[in-house]
């Protein structure tokens, strides 16, 4: 199949860091959809190294229809219990066996489960948790979830492309997109807020408006004054240390429903440092892409890479090649946009497009051809289930070196 290559350095779509108003989302660790998005991945990865020790290659699974439903919690004016467990579903499909021998799926489902759980949710040992198994193993192909040999794997003599999708990819992070992490970054340095929180930067030209939600987390603080107290203290430095850096107007508002009366309890206060304290669930998919962040302004589509089989779902490894080219032609030609198009059964160094946005007037050729070196790797599998791609909180100092890049 012939491939449509274009390649935009004039008059093309802007980059988000050229438009003159971004918005920028990021959902927290704690943030039930993100919740989905890590059991979903942690789950992949596990099951996917287990099956290369077991097997030698790893096993058809889509472990991305993970359900995080609320529990409940009943709260005193400073602290509270659980009365209703908090629910993990395992939905999706998955390989429960290799030449007859059964392999390990709940327990490394559950494993995963309960361990992202632990890194993601401060109050995680207040928790009252279930744990819900509703994968199955169906399929049109009698062989496709459970292998008799490694024959019955097609795509590992040569991975495919499982579906029709569009993935694009980005480099480097804009600086509304780093602020954004490090919004959630900064207040989760403290031992009083939970994980649950919510950053949405809006970047007007050169001024930033960062509105947070922060939770409390219980064992922490007493009173709504206290917690209105340390939130707003929290926010002024953070303010401080962004105008100081961006040369900018600043404005950080957090808790906008927050107030200084009442009981603790009666302000985003929590157990787990999540709102599935209260009943709020979450789904893979969701929430954050790949990137961490949702930016509109990179026309991205709308594959969820959480949970999808890291050897060859066009979800996941397409995914990794747009974000490994976009990395790529960055480090030549600053910022870019790589916009990937594959149909259902071709080879992955065969996309049926390849769209290349760039900001600086360059030889076509050229990112192009870095671009075709990409999609010409066969690497990706180790890189994914070493976890890149699992929801975390990268280091405030961190953050702000490469906010410094951003703005240079």
């Amino acid at each position: 199949m012939s491939t449509t290559t274009r390649t935009w350095s004039g008059q093309r779509t802007p980059l988000p860091h050229e438009l003159a108003v971004e918005v920028v989302e990021r959902k927290g660790v704690g943030h039930p959809d993100t919740l989905a998005d890590g059991i979903a991945e942690l789950a992949s990865i596990r099951y996917s190294r287990h099956c290369l020790d077991v097997a030698g290659a790893v096993l058809h699974h889509n472990l991305d229809k993970v359900a995080v439903l609320g529990g409940r919690a009943a709260f005193a004016e400073a602290d509270g219990a659980y009365d209703r467990p908090l629910r993990i579903v395992f939905g999706g499909r998955i390989s429960t066996s290799f030449a007859g021998r059964p392999l390990a799926v709940r327990e490394i489902l559950e494993q995963a489960a309960v361990d992202h759980l632990r890194a993601a949710l401060p109050g995680f040992d207040r928790v009252r948790l279930e744990i819900r198994h509703e994968t199955t193993s169906s399929s049109k192909f009698s062989h496709w979830f459970t292998p008799r040999s490694l024959e019955d794997l097609p795509e590992r003599p040569r991975a495919f492309s499982n579906d029709t999708a569009y993935l694009v990819g980005s480099a480097p992070r804009t600086a509304a997109e780093t602020v954004a992490l490090l919004a959630e970054a900064w207040f989760r340095r403290y031992a009083w807020a939970g994980s649950d929180i919510k950053a949405l930067v809006v970047r007007n030209d050169d001024t930033f408006t960062i509105t947070v939600c922060v939770p409390a987390l219980a064992g922490h603080l007493t009173t709504s004054t206290e917690f209105d107290d340390v939130v707003t203290a929290a926010a002024r430095e953070l303010s401080a240390v962004l105008e100081h850096r961006l040369a900018s107007r600043v404005q950080v508002v957090c808790n906008t429903r927050g107030s200084r009366i009442g009981p603790l309890s009666g302000q985003y206060f929590t157990l787990s440092g999540s709102a599935v304290d209260y009943g709020e669930d979450g789904l893979v998919g969701r929430g954050n892409p790949r990137t961490g962040v949702i930016n509109g302004a990179h026309l991205a589509g709308n594959e969820a890479a959480f949970g999808k089989n890291p050897a060859y779902h066009v979800g996941k490894v397409g995914g990794w090649l747009a974000d490994t080219a976009a990395a790529a032609v960055a480090a030549e030609f600053g910022p870019c946009r790589i916009g990937l198009l594959w149909r259902n059964g071709a080879p992955y160094s065969q996309p049926d497009s390849v769209e290349i946005t760039t900001g600086k007037d360059r030889p076509n050729g050229d990112a192009e051809e870095l671009v075709r070196v990409t999609l010409g790797r066969t690497d990706w599998l180790p890189d994914l289930i070493s976890g890149r791609y699992l929801p975390r909180v990268e280091s405030v100092e961190h953050l702000l070196a490469c906010l410094d890049e951003a703005i240079a």
